[in-house]
């Protein structure tokens, strides 16, 4: 059960890169279960991902780095996710993988290494879900999802997402769960968020917790807190969810369930 618990936590603190300080150090896969591999994005742009977890998984999650990007503890959160039976990818938006390489990506590029990154993750039968944690990384997971709208179906939004444009919102099908934390997420901002999640149609959970964002890193202090349980058994019934839906069922037959790749 234990061990359940930490995987469950790790998807929810994966995208974690903006809480680690000191500059990246070259990351080589020694060190870790995964590997990294070369994807290509639209117009023959060539990009790195960091890939783990069995290939006949039923789920796949595409985590999205926030500030930090792709370094060491994302890996070490991947490979953790990963054990617990699903095919999990990290994106690199740097240049190379010790954060050096001349000019920053611009939006339309890392768009673009998203949706490559997802159609690579799908396989046959294989649900995606994006995760995002923190203002960042949640607008990523909603940009990953609107790029490929009938190849997500689930979005994990922790800690973050709420200033996220209606634009963006009217173009994803997915199902979505934001992880709330107050009060560095007051309430009357969740409920603008839902009310325009209503407005425009898209299925929407909310779970809020009076705790700090840290009570979800299995590392951390707060770890075996009830708090803390409660918010890796939410996940981990949202991902339940997600596997769950009918692809010919109403409000789901859209979805494209039978992936590509």
């Amino acid at each position: 059960m234990l061990r359940y618990f930490i995987g469950i936590g790790a998807m929810l603190c994966i995208v974690w890169g903006e809480a680690w300080a000191g500059a990246p150090k070259p990351l080589t896969c020694q060190a870790f279960t995964g590997h990294f591999i070369q994807l290509t994005a639209s117009g023959g742009r060539p990009f790195e991902v960091y890939k783990t977890g069995p290939s006949s998984s039923a789920t796949g999650i595409l985590l999205l780095p926030g500030r930090r990007g792709l370094d060491a503890p994302i890996l070490r959160w991947a490979d953790r996710l990963g054990a617990q039976n699903y095919r999990v990818e990290v994106v690199n938006f740097r240049r190379t993988r010790q954060g050096h390489g001349g000019a920053k990506l611009s939006q339309q590029a890392m768009i673009a290494r998203e949706v490559a990154a997802i159609d690579f993750l799908s396989a046959p039968g294989r649900k995606v879900v994006t995760l995002g944690w923190g203002p960042r990384g949640a607008r990523r997971a909603f940009e990953a999802t609107a790029a490929a709208p009938d190849r997500v179906a689930g979005t994990i939004l922790c800690g973050g997402g709420l200033s996220v444009p209606n634009t963006l919102i009217a173009q994803t099908k997915s199902l979505v769960l934001l992880i709330a934390f107050r009060p560095s997420m007051p309430p009357a901002q969740i409920q603008n968020f839902a009310a325009r999640m209503r407005m425009l149609g898209r299925p929407l959970f909310v779970q809020t917790y009076a705790a700090s964002p840290q009570s979800v890193d299995p590392e951390g202090p707060g770890y075996d807190s009830p708090a803390a349980q409660a918010i890796w058994q939410r996940a981990a019934a949202f991902l339940a969810r997600v596997d769950g839906l009918c692809r010919r069922c109403a409000p789901y037959r859209n979805y494209l369930f039978d992936y590509r790749n």
